[in-house]
């Protein structure tokens, strides 16, 4: 039996990319899954397409009531949390001379602000049931800076702080507390980024494994780092990234 079996696990940005994965690979191990994410035509789509003991909510993360109306409900209708992983988020790729002030603040209300809405609601819920594992995402632009994505970099950078202050917070109540930077990840938010299938081409070749990372292979982090087999590991950043940010790839 799978440690995960009949366990409550709430992810957000649940609807497509990682956070659908990770819905899918939590479901498949035999856990419980609040699936939240923006009411929309990708969260129509993931219900359809997922099965077991899943309860999708919408809501947005960038709205503090939303999310805890969300973790309320999870708890209500399942049972008690687990763990929590944070999968919402977006990307905007602009020059800083041409990132506007609505933009920026977009980005924060949505990448960081929504985290700590996430976390908030999460360590509410997880202190109460005496521990749990809490995970966010960061991103691999929140180590290495690329032209385009100062906006974008600043929240996953502020999202390792936050998670690293929270470790030390909330170590003693039993709960874990982690960040997961996947690299570039073959989603369809990351197909909006590119202008051309040149432009991704070029991109791929600058990872070392020479691809990029499918959804799945970054749930499978996600899901080692709510799981027990993590059990020692707190206050990190797991970085999912083909070795791109830690190596001189040959013939580059």
């Amino acid at each position: 039996m799978s440690h995960f079996s009949n366990k409550v696990y709430l992810v957000t940005g649940a609807s497509s990319g990682i956070g659908l994965a990770t819905t899918r690979a939590l479901l498949a191990q035999g856990a419980k899954v609040a699936a939240v994410a923006l009411q929309d035509g990708l969260l129509d789509e993931a219900k359809r397409r997922l099965s077991g003991d899943v309860l999708f909510i919408d809501a947005d993360v960038s709205k503090s009531a939303q999310v805890d109306a969300a973790f309320t409900r999870a708890e209500a209708e399942l049972g008690p949390l687990s763990g929590a992983f944070n999968a919402a988020g977006i990307s905007r790729v602009a020059p800083i001379t041409e990132t506007s002030d609505e933009l920026w603040q977009t980005l924060i209300h949505v990448n960081l602000s929504g985290t700590f809405h996430f976390a908030r609601a999460a360590a509410r819920c997880l202190t109460s049931n005496g521990g749990g594992s809490l995970v966010c995402t960061a991103s691999e632009l929140s180590l290495v800076g690329q032209a385009g994505y100062t906006a974008y970099a600043a929240t996953k950078g502020g999202v390792l702080s936050m998670m690293r202050a929270l470790a030390a917070e909330l170590a003693p109540a039993g709960v874990r507390v982690n960040a997961l930077s996947p690299g570039t990840t073959d989603t369809p938010m990351l197909a909006a980024e590119f202008a051309n299938e040149q432009e991704r081409a070029r991109d791929e070749a600058s990872v070392p494994l020479g691809r990029f990372a499918q959804a799945e292979e970054i749930a499978a982090a996600a899901l080692w780092l709510l799981g027990p087999e993590s059990s020692y590991v707190t206050g990190t950043n797991l970085v999912v990234d083909g070795g791109r940010t830690t190596t001189f790839p040959l013939g580059h």
